[in-house]
């Protein structure tokens, strides 16, 4: 749980695309989205102006990078209350890899309150690319 100063990103998964079922085994190039559960603290948030998620997702057998997507927004700030989003990010975009590679979801997050920045980073499990999907 996020202290009342702090903002973090507590998990990031890949799920397929447009549900919540994470991803454990995926075809190259099927769309998928990326979930990240973020959380706001009490005092954060109420001086807070926007966040910013940023996602990549890497090819763990071939250190490389598939793809990347940034999600900005402004945040308007609340009094005594901490915030918790589920932010969904979509990766439509071709993406190739070959059967067997093992992939992973890396993420940061920051917060902008004011003149202060909060930033922390996760990363999912790993799943991998199968033209088998079972």
């Amino acid at each position: 749980m996020a202290g009342s100063l702090d903002a973090e990103i507590k998990l990031v998964y890949p799920v397929d695309d447009g549900t919540f079922f994470t991803v454990d085994s995926i075809p190259s190039g099927t769309p998928f989205d990326v979930i990240a559960n973020v959380e706001i603290g009490d005092a954060t948030n109420q001086n807070v102006d926007a966040h910013d998620l940023w996602v990549s997702v890497r090819n763990l057998s071939k250190s490389t990078t598939l793809a990347g997507q940034r999600f900005s927004e402004k945040l308007a700030a609340e009094k005594n209350r901490k915030r918790r989003l589920e932010l969904r990010v979509d990766f439509d975009d071709p993406w190739t890899a070959d059967d067997g590679d093992i992939l992973e979801v890396v993420a940061s997050y920051r917060v902008i309150a004011g003149a202060n920045s909060i930033v922390s980073v996760a990363r999912s499990l790993p799943f991998v690319v199968s033209s088998e999907v079972f």
